[in-house]
């Protein structure tokens, strides 16, 4: 009886584990942070998402990066990529700890300039605004 008690308590921790560990990795953004304030979406000029994994011209990857305005840049990649849909998100707390060196405040900063680079055959640089948390569209033009 011992043995079956045993065994029975040992199968319900791991599967208690399993499920914990499952609804821990379906909150999280890319960056591991438990919410996404922003939301990029990076698409062709006819609507197609680009495919953030294959359409770039750095073996594939479509480059990112976020800027303050003046012009000091952090590139986004390797931490985030934009993923087959073109979407990449990212938190307040991640957006905070690229910029805080260039910044030197420890504040939220809400307001910069997301950058999409190098897509081959189109413009070298498209971006967008921030101002705030939120989603973004963000719309690759030919060159």
């Amino acid at each position: 009886m011992k043995k079956i008690f045993k065994t029975l308590t040992i199968a319900i921790l791991a599967v208690s584990a399993a499920i914990a560990c499952a609804f821990a990795a379906g909150c999280t953004d890319k960056g591991g942070d438990a919410k996404s304030d922003y939301n990029f979406t990076i698409v062709y000029e006819d609507g197609k998402a680009v495919n953030g994994l294959k359409d770039g011209s750095l073996d594939g990857v479509v480059m990112t990066q976020i800027c303050l305005p003046g012009g000091s840049c952090i590139p986004l990649y390797p931490d985030f990529k934009a993923d087959e849909n073109g979407k990449l998100s990212i938190s307040q707390a991640k957006i905070n700890e690229f910029l805080q060196e260039l910044t030197g405040t420890d504040k939220d900063v809400t307001k910069f300039v997301f950058h999409v680079m190098n897509v081959p055959n189109h413009k070298a640089d498209c971006e967008v605004e921030v101002d705030g948390k939120g989603d973004y569209k963000v719309i690759v033009t030919k060159a």
